[in-house]
């Protein structure tokens, strides 16, 4: 038996079917659309599914051409009364936002334009439609730059442009009203593309206007709209696109409504593995793709299955197929909490926090610890597994789902971190080489010379110094046991490193913030941490592991004046 060929880069439907390519029926996401609210929002994670989704919505739709052949074999066929009604039936405007990736605000308006512009294009023949007047065809000649817009200034003229454009969605939905007699639906594939990158590139303030105009006044109270779906990967709020939008329905990776309609499910998992004969490899499968948790379902990455099955090889591929840019952005930025809080996740913790739906780009720089791991969590980086309480207070509890995210963790965010000074494992191997004056002097100039005032004098200082080192223990997971806050002896030590050869010295260090109440100075507070080491016999969890060899490090430090003690 000739197998299916795999779907590698397709996203448009129309062309895995007529292929006979494999395909994973998401059709019955169709209905669940129609059942659904008159705006549907649906954010998910790159790759997953959103684009291939969008296109079978449009061929579904779209009353421009007979696709019947196209759905006779998937499950939504057997909604007999949905067939008849919908299929081909109503006219769409489909637009995706997913290469709208330009360097300047200006650059990123012609972008726009032209994309709506194409639309336009596609429906010319409104031009000669009996049903449209005379001015909403002037409207279209201006939008297709077949006639000038006449009596402004060059900067006038920009700025009427801009407007003209800002109610291109919602007029194109009126006339195809008009010459149908059929309200239009509306697919926007990708909304915040544009949005994020004007955040990266630092025009966003003076483009979000722009962008929710266009998407404000297609959505809000618009008439002529049978239905709109939208998808991204974060949902934008309080930024004149979704406010006043009547009948808003939303699905992000915390809700159930659509869980099952983007990923890959375990039984969607199990046939494929079967079909191609590849179940053996399951367990690592697991390892490698699983841990997605959309609305309490059990989600795989589709991408990194369809590419594993296809070239039979365990990898990553999700991590290496670009759109890491906001990730890597937030966590340059991020303070010594956030940065702790990674190397944590890193060495298999979890994390608990808030998660914000309604995040907003502006405000990222305002709430930055809550946004970053909201946003980890809508791109995919992170996942959830536990909830406490309800509603915007509700508490997630958050861990990287997989082995494939993690080396993205391993190899980007840690190379990202070193880059500003931290991670820097040479600094500990000097440590377990026996060369403490070597150790004292280097750990003192990164402090000194790459962290800022700000990060040493927080609330919490012991967790930046915490952060440090454990960023810079990151590089010997190979050769250690990291273990961070855990604990040890008859108390907690701050981190803990116990050698995977036993004939390597173990290693503790606690940290010591100078206190005016207990120490004349610092070296009293770094004696205070070396007393503490030893009274509570930390190092009784080292040696439980048969390791004889321990380095015993205090640290203390009063904002950026550091004092180390270090014994064998």
């Amino acid at each position: 038996m000739k197998l299916k060929r795999l779907p590698i880069g397709d996203s448009d439907f129309k062309t895995v079917i007529e292929d006979n390519a494999y395909y994973i029926d998401k059709s019955m996401l169709i209905k669940e659309i129609i059942t659904g609210g008159r705006v549907i929002l649906i954010t998910r994670p790159r790759r997953f599914g959103k684009t291939l989704n969008m296109s079978m919505l449009e061929y579904f739709f779209k009353n421009d051409e007979d696709n019947k052949h196209l759905f006779e074999n998937l499950k939504i066929y057997k909604e007999k009364e949905i067939i008849e009604k919908y299929l081909n039936k109503y006219p769409v405007i489909y637009l995706t936002f997913k290469d709208a990736k330009k360097d300047d605000l200006l650059s990123m308006k012609i972008e726009i334009k032209s994309l709506i512009r194409k639309l336009y294009s596609d429906k010319l023949y409104l031009l000669n439609s009996e049903k449209l007047n005379e001015l909403e065809k002037r409207y279209i000649r201006q939008i297709l730059e077949l006639e000038e817009i006449k009596g402004y200034t060059t900067e006038d003229k920009i700025a009427k442009e801009d407007t003209l454009f800002e109610m291109a969605l919602k007029n194109l939905s009126e006339y195809l009203y008009k010459h149908h007699g059929k309200k239009a639906i509306l697919l926007i594939d990708e909304y915040d593309t544009p949005i994020q990158h004007s955040y990266l590139e630092k025009y966003y303030k003076n483009f979000i206007s722009f962008i929710g105009n266009i998407l404000g006044n297609a959505l809000k109270d618009n008439k002529y709209l049978e239905k709109a779906v939208l998808t991204g990967i974060t949902r934008v709020a309080k930024e004149s696109i979704f406010t006043g939008v009547n009948n808003l329905q939303i699905s992000t990776v915390i809700s159930k409504k659509f869980n099952d309609k983007f990923g890959v499910t375990k039984e969607e998992l199990d046939e494929i593995l079967k079909y191609y004969g590849i179940e053996y490899e399951k367990e690592k499968i697991i390892e490698w793709y699983n841990g997605y948790n959309f609305g309490g379902k059990e989600v795989y990455n589709p991408y990194s299955i369809i590419n594993m099955v296809y070239e039979k090889e365990i990898k990553n591929y999700w991590i290496n197929s670009s759109g890491n840019a906001l990730i890597k952005e937030l966590i340059r930025k991020g303070t010594a909490e956030i940065k702790t809080k990674i190397y944590e996740l890193i060495n298999g913790g979890t994390i608990d926090s808030t998660i914000n739906e309604n995040l907003v780009y502006g405000d990222l720089d305002n709430n930055l610890e809550e946004s970053v791991w909201t946003l980890f969590l809508f791109t995919g980086y992170l996942t959830w597994v536990d909830k406490k309480g309800e509603g915007n207070s509700a508490e997630y509890k958050l861990k990287i789902p997989n082995k494939e995210a993690q080396e993205f963790y391993e190899m980007t965010v840690v190379n990202i971190l070193k880059e500003s000074g931290i991670g820097y494992n040479k600094i500990m191997e000097l440590l377990i080489n026996g060369e403490k004056i070597e150790f004292t002097k280097e750990f003192k100039n990164i402090v000194k010379e790459s962290m800022s005032y700000y990060d040493v004098t927080e609330k919490e200082p012991e967790r930046f110094y915490h952060g440090l080192i454990l960023g810079m223990s990151v590089g010997l997971q190979k050769e250690y046991i990291i273990k961070s806050n855990r604990e040890a002896g008859y108390g907690r030590a701050d981190l803990i490193l116990i050698p995977k050869e036993k004939t390597k010295p173990g290693i503790i260090i606690e940290f010591k913030k100078f206190k005016t109440d207990y120490d004349k100075n610092l070296k009293d507070s770094a004696e205070r941490g070396m007393k503490q080491i030893e009274e509570k016999e930390y190092e009784k969890e080292i040696k439980s592991y048969g390791v004889e060899k321990v380095i015993k490090v205090a640290i203390a430090f009063d904002k950026k004046d550091v004092e180390i003690i270090v014994k064998e």
